[in-house]
């Protein structure tokens, strides 16, 4: 049985533990000083999760419980290793610390092997998608590439059989894109045009590298021997697949640590399972659990409103803010979702004179819940990024990715170092470019920065004078100081934002991980009404309202007042209409302001890309390109076809 242990526990600080234990409170020393193996350490939003975790390696290398050189921790994005990095590097850890995804931990270990056989390194393909539109084509079907992959993901993170298809899905109550028999097809189809291009994708890693140490014993022994001790940030984000292999990794010592919050877990859709770190003493007996439930990001206002969106599920939320109390949560209820945006401006620009617009941010739902949001906030003359979550560091490494070959790299490069306006982060990507086309490794430029992390020294926020608007997902892991959550309220019955009855557990989660980003403010929005058609009450208002004190308004917004600026996007607005014209379509047909706008901020640099991004022929592409071009100002020479 699992032992929750919070306060009570010795702490036995030695000679060179000081530094690690620095500025913590009890919780968060218990959990670097425990010397539980394994260990689980639950920690809530705000709690100071990865500064445990980081400390946790601090304080066992300065006390010899563990070796630099056999530690691994792991985590789920790039960013978030590069993070766990630079932490480290700040705890002036003299050695480097093995520190990656489970990706390209993976990577750069099946490398590794090949080495050692004297065998090909495996070559990730740079265009999953192409890919995709191969294996529809060969297996003659039609159904969409984006649906056909996320069904194959989720189906590999969970470890499912084409013939359990059909079944894995109804347990969870996940509606597929393929029926059985198209997904059986097209995952023959995939798996055959890999094998023609001698390529495979990174979900193969996962998989190769599990069946590699399953099946070689000498080459599953390297491996534990090299990695001892294994540390896991944001563990509720594991799938099946990443479980078995982290399984594998362990070969059954006790040393793992694991840091997560089964209150964050949302990533279901993506084969995620929340269940693991829900029930993990079934996994891993004997397992120690220590809480961190002191939130010092939050207000209690805030606090008590993420503790609220959990209630609807009944999950015990523990967590307490460490703060003084702070505003009242506001609740505003508009007529429909063209006041409620109006309001969410006026709200915003408020926000952003108190406390810059870097620290502000709108969330919802969904995508095509952003839209009205944005035209909204543009009207206003407020500055947003849109980009999910992406810095500049990553948009210009897209930008390099969306290059077909290495020739077209090349080019890219070039182009780079001719323009007098690039930036020192734009100028960096296109050296490491250079360095990668140099180099001669297999696979592609996105695999060759996951396997060597070139950027870690960079420390990049280019987004200041902008308002984050995100959806809920793209705002996990983040955090601002004032924070509007849009669109609570059921748009309609029939299909809900935020369902109202048989409430599956990742929606209170998402509405959870939502309010919690906010550290200040925090704003609600409803809709009495969504396009034409009356909303139903939300079931997380009225618990908000039985929860906690908030403060609502009713009735029309007050009037924003637009600021005087020039609108960015007016050239390309004036290009989807002439195109339109001549086509005798509406504007919306050639595409919609979102592409216009990342058009704008991440020109196409050839035609295959913008007839991708426009979802267009080639030859269609074609036609347009010149024009296009000419409005983004492109090199037309730079251009290569």
């Amino acid at each position: 049985m699992a032992a929750y242990l919070v306060d009570a526990v010795p702490y036995g600080e030695g000679v060179g533990t000081d530094r690690a234990l620095a500025g913590l409170d009890q919780q968060q020393r218990a959990a670097v000083m425990s010397d539980a193996a394994p260990l689980a350490i639950v920690a809530a939003a705000g709690s100071g999760k990865t500064r445990v975790l980081t400390r946790r390696i601090a304080r066992r290398l300065a006390d010899g419980s563990a070796e630099a050189g056999h530690v691994l921790a792991i985590t789920f994005t790039r960013d978030a290793a590069g993070e766990l990095r630079k932490r480290l590097r700040r705890l002036d850890i003299a050695e480097p610390i093995e520190t990656g995804t489970f990706h390209a931990i993976a990577l750069r270990l099946l490398r590794d092997r090949a080495i050692a056989n004297d065998t090909a390194a495996p070559a990730v393909a740079s265009d999953r998608f192409r890919l995709a539109r191969e294996a529809i084509s060969d297996a003659h079907v039609r159904f969409d590439a984006a649906g056909a992959l996320a069904d194959l993901d989720w189906a590999r993170a969970r470890r499912v059989h084409p013939n359990d298809f059909s079944s894995a899905n109804r347990e969870v109550r996940r509606k597929p894109n393929l029926n059985p028999d198209q997904f059986a097809k097209f995952v023959a189809a995939y798996d055959t045009v890999k094998r023609r291009r001698g390529v495979v994708d990174f979900d193969d890693l996962l998989e190769h590298l599990l069946a590699a140490m399953v099946n070689d014993p000498q080459f599953a022994a390297a491996v534990q021997w090299r990695f001892r001790h294994l540390f896991v940030d944001e563990a509720q984000d594991l799938n099946p697949l990443q479980f078995a292999l982290l399984d594998q990794w362990r070969g059954g010592r006790p040393d793992v640590c694991l840091v997560g919050d089964p209150r964050q877990a949302i990533y279901g859709w993506n084969g995620a399972d929340p269940t693991l770190l829900d029930s993990i003493e079934q996994h891993l007996p004997g397992i120690t659990i220590l809480r961190l439930t002191g939130n010092y990001r939050c207000s209690p206002q805030v606090v008590r409103a993420g503790s609220a969106a959990l209630s609807t599920i009944a999950m015990p939320d523990d967590t307490h803010s460490l703060r003084d109390e702070g505003a009242q949560v506001t609740v505003r209820v508009c007529a429909d979702e063209h006041a409620e945006a109006t309001q969410v401006a006026a709200q915003v620009r408020t926000w952003c004179g108190r406390y810059g617009a870097n620290q502000v941010a709108v969330l919802a739902r969904t995508n095509d819940q952003l839209a009205p949001l944005a035209q909204a906030l543009d009207a206003a003359g407020i500055a947003i990024d849109r980009a999910a979550g992406m810095s500049h560091l990553d948009r210009c490494i897209a930008d390099a990715a969306r290059c077909s070959g290495r020739e077209q790299l090349a080019a890219w490069v070039e182009t780079v170092w001719a323009d007098d306006a690039a930036d020192v982060v734009r100028r960096r990507v296109a050296e490491e470019v250079d360095r990668y086309l140099s180099s001669g490794d297999p696979g592609g430029w996105r695999a060759w920065v996951e396997a060597r992390q070139p950027f870690d020294d960079l420390d990049i926020d280019d987004r200041a004078g902008s308002v984050s608007l995100l959806t809920f997902h793209a705002a996990k892991g983040r955090e601002w100081s004032a924070v509007v959550v849009a669109g609570v309220p059921l748009p309609d019955v029939a299909r809900p934002i935020l369902p109202r009855r048989a409430v599956p557990a990742r929606v209170p989660r998402l509405l959870h991980v939502a309010v919690t980003r906010a550290a200040d403010e925090l704003m609600l929005t409803a809709a009495e009404g969504r396009s034409g058609r009356a909303s139903a009450p939300s079931p997380w208002l009225e618990v908000l309202r039985n929860t906690i004190e908030l403060r609502t308004v009713v009735g029309p917004p007050p009037a924003v007042r637009p600021a005087r600026t020039v609108d960015p996007l007016a050239p390309l607005r004036t290009w989807r209409a002439e195109v339109a014209r001549s086509a005798g379509v509406a504007e919306g047909a050639i595409c919609s302001t979102t592409v216009l706008r990342s058009l704008l901020d991440n020109p196409p640099l050839d035609t295959p890309t913008l007839a991708q991004r426009l979802g267009l022929s080639e030859p269609a592409a074609e036609r347009l390109a010149p024009r296009l071009f000419a409005v983004l100002g492109v090199d037309a020479a730079a251009i290569s076809r």
